[in-house]
């Protein structure tokens, strides 16, 4: 014969007449109630904003009698229009995701990072006129050796893994490479800090939980559709339609091979030696 259960006494919940949470099911509420909305609004918003501001930016363009830097702000119609929509796209991600904040040694790891990344610039400057000299016949073919130029960002990006760091690192870079002085000027400024902003929205879209081989070369697909969009608007306007086409293939194709592949590369050969072992990429790559 089966003894009757004990009575249970009432939880808390219970008592004031609410309805037991209970595991997913209260996930799932707490995710379509209000702050679920509230993260949706603030990721759609500044994303729709950027984009909205880019395209009248771009239709309208900048007047032509001011300057910037030695720059016509008629010049700088295509990368603010740019800067619009990627900074737009990143915040959208960089609001729907948990941030967490930079430590000492993320910051040295990243500076590090982007003053030899500057020094490389530095280096592949001195070796770009022969380059692009001997990709004369076919104009467009030199955007296959832009890659190196993005390089420092989707690299910092997959050592540090804290939002930010693709830009950061970038766009030391670019100061690097300006300060120690290139043929470019201080454009190499501005535009670091776009090339950064190109892989930081990939990973802020990924909501900086992907570094892998996929994430990587996302993110230096994302690089070289900036430089290629930059390029064939500023620096070559008389390129024909075709031509802009294939620069800008050339550019994302480089950014794929030398910023995404040689970026995750090279987080895997630095992570072999230790040097990343108190950054979550060293540990990750200890358990591979």
């Amino acid at each position: 014969m089966a003894l009757p259960e004990a009575p249970r006494a009432p939880r808390a919940d219970e008592a004031a007449g609410s309805p037991p949470a209970s595991g997913a099911g209260a996930t799932s509420a707490i995710g379509a109630g209000p702050l679920g909305s509230l993260r949706t609004t603030r990721a759609v918003v500044p994303a729709a904003l950027g984009l909205a501001l880019a395209v009248a930016v771009w239709a309208i363009g900048l007047p032509a009698g001011p300057s910037l830097f030695g720059s016509s702000l008629a010049d700088l119609t295509v990368p603010t229009a740019v800067l619009l929509a990627l900074t737009g796209l990143w915040l959208a991600g960089w609001a729907s995701t948990t941030r967490e904040s930079w430590r000492v040694v993320d910051i040295v790891t990243a500076s590090v990072l982007g003053v030899a990344g500057g020094f490389l610039f530095v280096v592949w400057n001195l070796s770009w006129p022969v380059v692009s000299g001997a990709l004369a016949a076919f104009p467009p073919a030199s955007g296959i050796g832009v890659g190196i130029w993005l390089l420092p960002g989707v690299l910092g990006a997959l050592v540090i893994r804290k939002p930010g760091a693709a830009l950061y690192t970038e766009l030391l870079a670019a100061v690097v490479s300006a300060l120690v002085g290139n043929q470019w000027g201080f454009s190499t400024v501005w535009y670091g800090f776009l090339e950064g902003l190109g892989p930081e929205v990939v990973f802020a879209i990924l909501l900086y939980r992907r570094f892998g081989l996929g994430a990587s070369l996302g993110g230096g697909a994302a690089a070289g559709v900036v430089v290629g969009l930059l390029d064939s608007f500023v620096y070559y306007p008389e390129f024909s339609p075709a031509y802009k086409t294939a620069y800008i293939v050339a550019t994302i194709v480089s950014g794929v091979v030398i910023a995404g592949l040689g970026s995750w590369a090279l987080t895997r050969a630095l992570a072999r030696t230790g040097a990343l072992s108190s950054l979550a990429s060293g540990r990750d790559a200890r358990r591979v």
